[in-house]
């Protein structure tokens, strides 16, 4: 049995907290291997897959992993081959499209540039802004600053964006912020008072591409490579885009049936480099996992502890802190992100009470079904606290319950947004509907195809199957009366919650 040495005392913003007792894990990190699970299961136990059981299924020809524990990259290797067809192998030095995992190293690289005087988050981004302008708006363009950058609550739109094949034209980053061809989007705007609620931008984090291309004088991805891969020795790392091919031992893109994509050269271009441009390995990202976990603990030397504890710091109105998704249940706290770009999905968290951590890389457009497999089987393995298994129960609720529970819910307009925490925007603000089709009930935004099944895991609770399994489990929640009467509900994904009431 391994066992990791005793946990070192965090000292955090409200105080010094100590965990006890060391963590112990029974098995090896590399049994995850036949662990693959998926979070929800029919009856006892639950079925158990390898993974090369699970690549096949999900058509995902190349997948990399690094766990840590500890703070430390205790295990790190790959699986598969770099493109289908091929014969040579993924190891875990060999580099992915990281998707919107990138903009944690972005959020890292500004931080680190933040401690180093050389830009300010909390001032505002037009006064740090040397080649391009914010476009005039009904809104407060001085409220802009890189901390509502990085936590999307700027106001800024462009969620995300498309990737390029090879020998297409790339856009600029000022094309792409003025939304002029060859992008393929609008231009970059303010839809909403800054700070005052939450919309996931890249749009924002391609501004702070730019702002650290002017603040610092250099392009971006060679301020990336002096400031963040440099000190954290990511040699592997790049933001080059198009990747060239010299860099070598990199995993090509396959679509949804795990054919390869983007040829002939076999991998697409991201031009919006901050947002989701980055290459790495899963050696590579364990590093950044490790620095990160190491400054909020006060061990590292990465980023000043104080910066560290604020981008861990979970921001109102989102789900992020200053970058990286938060999330914490009972005494768990970690952050984490996914990446999706068209044939590379990715995951990376990392535990900052136990300095616990995950990287999954993957070369296939199903990617994202496979990562969140791994991460039940890893946590499994390690003795981690969190995905633990769920059994759908053979529950009969009756028909005239069910009946009670349809009808179009409003949100709660009482409750504070701060309080929905990122629950406050896209469907989250939208009217609901739910409806029962032959003894099932079924949700929907009102107006709209009511086709998202709901399971029952109690007579008044419903978890919703493959929406939000991310980062939690997605469950209605209907609140029944003494009289039988159903006149609220409450949407719940991990620790944030929206609240209804039925308006029939």
């Amino acid at each position: 049995m391994n066992t990791i040495t005793a946990r070192a005392c965090l000292s955090a913003l409200a105080g010094a907290a100590c965990l006890l007792s060391p963590a112990t894990w029974a098995q090896s990190p590399s049994d995850f291997t036949s662990q693959l699970r998926p979070r929800f299961h029919v009856g006892e136990g639950g079925t158990r897959y390898s993974l090369a059981e699970r690549m096949q299924h999900y058509n995902v020809p190349g997948v990399a992993v690094a766990v840590l524990a500890d703070g430390e990259v205790v295990y790190a290797q790959g699986f598969g081959v770099l493109q289908t067809g091929g014969s040579e192998p993924v190891d875990e030095h060999t580099v992915f499209s990281a998707g919107s995992v990138s903009k944690i190293a972005t959020s890292a690289l500004t931080l680190r540039l933040h401690d180093a005087g050389l830009l300010d988050i909390n001032a505002p981004v037009s006064g740090q802004l040397r080649s391009w302008e914010l476009p005039q708006s009904a809104f407060d363009n001085q409220a802009v600053t890189l901390r509502t950058i990085l936590s999307h609550t700027a106001g800024f739109n462009i969620h995300g964006f498309p990737d390029f094949q090879p020998g297409e034209e790339l856009p600029s980053v000022y094309q792409t912020l003025n939304g002029e061809p060859p992008a393929r989007h609008g231009a970059l705007e303010l839809t909403f008072e800054p700070g005052s609620t939450y919309r996931y931008s890249g749009g924002g984090f391609t501004l702070a591409q730019l702002i650290i291309t002017d603040q610092t004088g250099t392009a971006f991805e060679s301020a990336a490579e002096t400031h963040l891969f440099e000190p954290l020795g990511m040699s592997r790392s790049s933001f080059a885009n198009p990747l060239p091919s010299s860099h070598g031992n990199i995993a090509r893109a396959h679509d949804r049936d795990g054919q390869p994509a983007a040829l002939p050269r076999g991998y697409e271009t991201m031009p919006e480099m901050a947002a989701s441009g980055l290459w790495v390995s899963a050696s590579d990202m364990g590093l950044l996992v490790e620095a990160l976990i190491d400054a909020y603990r006060g061990d590292g030397e990465y980023l000043e502890h104080a910066t560290a504890v604020d981008m861990m710091s979970r921001v109102a109105r989102t789900q992020h802190g200053l970058g990286p998704r938060i999330e914490h249940a009972g005494d768990q706290y970690f952050f984490h992100h996914a990446g999706a770009n068209n044939s590379y999905q990715s995951w990376v968290e990392g535990h900052l009470a136990t300095g616990d951590g995950l990287v999954v890389l993957t070369n296939g457009a199903r990617g994202n079904g496979l990562h969140m497999e791994i991460r039940n089987a890893v946590a499994d393995t390690m003795g981690w606290q969190i995905n633990s298994a769920i059994r759908y129960p053979q529950i009969d609720v009756p028909v005239e319950m069910l009946e009670a529970m349809t009808g179009r819910y409003v949100v709660d307009d009482r409750v504070p947004l701060d309080h929905r925490q990122q629950m406050v925007s896209g469907i989250f603000a939208m009217e609901l509907e739910v409806a029962l089709v032959d003894g099932q009930l079924f949700a929907g935004a009102a107006g709209g195809d009511i086709n998202i099944p709901l399971v029952p895991v109690s007579p008044t609770r419903f978890v919703i199957d493959g929406l939000g399994m991310r980062e939690g489990v997605a469950e209605l929640e209907f609140h029944r009366d003494a009289t039988r009467e159903v006149n609220s509900m409450s949407f719940h994904i991990a620790n944030a919650s929206s609240h209804y009431w039925r308006n029939e």
